[in-house]
């Protein structure tokens, strides 16, 4: 996925311990895809049993998917559709892969009264764009989930996730409730190459900025480049480091600071000095300053670097570059000293793409019953071995490169925003924030030197306003 990942409200996360449990694309996750392609109608035969109920449903149901035909995801999709249409074959089942051009395809389709009964989108720029179009599935969840063994379709996601799409309701302007149901679940995380770090005799994985230093040395020593990223991702470095130390409240009021002064706070000289240590001890790849995506990913693929900050989707992007042994491992953000007490590993930025009803929709029944084919447990695990994806469904087993990331998702409490909250300033965040950021990380300017730039410089923005 590339980089335009929405930011997500903070949630506790006591539940998540039930995992065993939470990848996607885009502006979410995958490589960018191709345009919208024709619309298919799908069909093959049955594996999955499906409830009484769903035999007598009959009518067409229209569903606008926002994978490629292209991609994995298209292709257990497409399973589920035969699936269900063995177990109801009174229903005519239209299924168009837009590619993630359904962003900007879906809103005027539903506008114009076009039939689109289902659809795929991030819940919180749905919720947020889209809230007079979707329908409210409190009661609906209720109903029984397919192949999990008597649990509802609530109960059978991950608990964790169905609340925080929950928490999405309110903010969005909506009577709270469940208006999503999320599949395709991610988090971003350093994702790394343990044959590099293997080579490198590193036996466990970072989880302090000290121990991430010793690591990025040992890798140096190696002849190895510990780190890469490129344009579509580089608020996650520096966004990772300051809500690590601060909380990505912290960092949203920072980067919204009208004055300028947060900009002084010692936590930024200490951030800045110790991006400058990054550029200055070669810990950086030298191809960062005209790394263009996908060109950082491609690195670690290929064994040319050791970590990459990323999302989840990132090992099934790169899939065909990297081949089927490569070794991924995982790890959070490391957690900065001399901060707050409000950052660390509690944080954790995820979220998921999610499925989406229609309210205008004149065939709900049928609609939902393929929703929960989608959603069954038998459909998030062939997203796991097909699509290299996290199951969103609980105890499904997660494909081997993401394993690692249960660790991660075990020791979260709260939902960080995407960026870490680093993005959350529009145009100052994309036009300033991130290139001065470039300029401190290429040794372009120093320390002392991003401080009194970012000072003036937000007090310059924002005088405007």
């Amino acid at each position: 996925m590339n980089k335009k990942r929405k930011a997500f409200g903070s949630l506790l996360l006591a539940s998540m311990l039930t995992l065993s449990m939470l990848s996607g694309c885009g502006k979410s996750n995958t490589a960018e895809p191709s345009s919208a392609s024709p619309s298919e109608k799908a069909s093959a035969p049955a594996t999955e049993s499906a409830s009484t109920e769903a035999s007598t449903l009959s009518g067409k149901v229209v569903f606008w998917s926002m994978w490629s035909n292209a991609e994995p995801q298209a292709k257990v999709i497409d399973e589920a559709i035969a699936d269900f249409k063995a177990a109801n074959p009174a229903v005519e089942v239209e299924i168009k892969y837009n590619g993630r051009d359904i962003n900007k395809l879906i809103k005027p389709a539903l506008e114009s009264g076009q039939q689109i009964d289902i659809f795929e989108q991030d819940p919180s720029a749905a919720l947020a764009n889209l809230k007079d179009h979707v329908l409210k599935l409190d009661d609906l969840l209720a109903e029984q989930a397919i192949g999990d063994d008597g649990k509802s379709v609530k109960d059978s996601i991950i608990p964790s996730l169905i609340e925080w799409v929950k928490s999405l309701s309110g903010p969005a302007g909506l009577e709270e409730g469940y208006y999503a149901i999320p599949q395709q679940p991610y988090a971003v995380l350093f994702f790394y190459n343990k044959e590099l770090f293997n080579k490198a005799g590193i036996t466990e994985v970072p989880t302090s900025w000290e121990q991430f230093l010793a690591a990025c040395e040992s890798l140096k020593q190696a002849g190895i480049e510990p780190i890469t990223f490129d344009d579509a991702y580089r608020s996650l470095f520096s966004g990772g480091y300051l809500a690590s130390a601060m909380g990505s409240d912290w960092t949203d009021s920072l980067v919204k600071d009208k004055t300028g002064e947060m900009w002084k706070d010692p936590i930024v000289l200490q951030f800045a000095k110790d991006i400058q240590n990054l550029h200055e001890k070669g810990y950086f790849s030298k191809k960062i300053a005209g790394n263009k995506y996908p060109a950082g990913q491609q690195d670690l693929a290929i064994g040319k670097v050791a970590m990459y900050l990323n999302g989840s989707w990132l090992p099934n992007e790169v899939a065909e570059t990297a081949g089927p042994n490569f070794q991924w491992g995982s790890f959070q953000f490391p957690t900065v000293p001399n901060g707050n007490d409000k950052g660390g590993q509690q944080g954790l930025t995820f979220g998921a793409q999610g499925l989406l009803l229609n309210k205008k929709s004149k065939n709900v029944p049928a609609a939902f019953e393929l929703v929960k084919y989608l959603v069954s447990k038998k459909t998030q695990a062939a997203m796991g071995t097909q699509a290299v994806a996290i199951p969103a469904t609980v105890d499904t087993k997660w494909p081997a490169p993401l394993e690692e990331a249960a660790i991660a998702f075990n020791n979260a409490k709260v939902n960080l925003p995407w960026g870490f909250g680093m993005e959350n300033a529009g145009d100052f965040s994309s036009g300033t924030v991130f290139p001065v950021f470039m300029e401190l990380a290429t040794g372009k300017i120093n320390a002392d030197q991003y401080v009194a730039k970012m000072v003036t410089e937000a007090k310059k923005f924002y005088s405007g306003k």
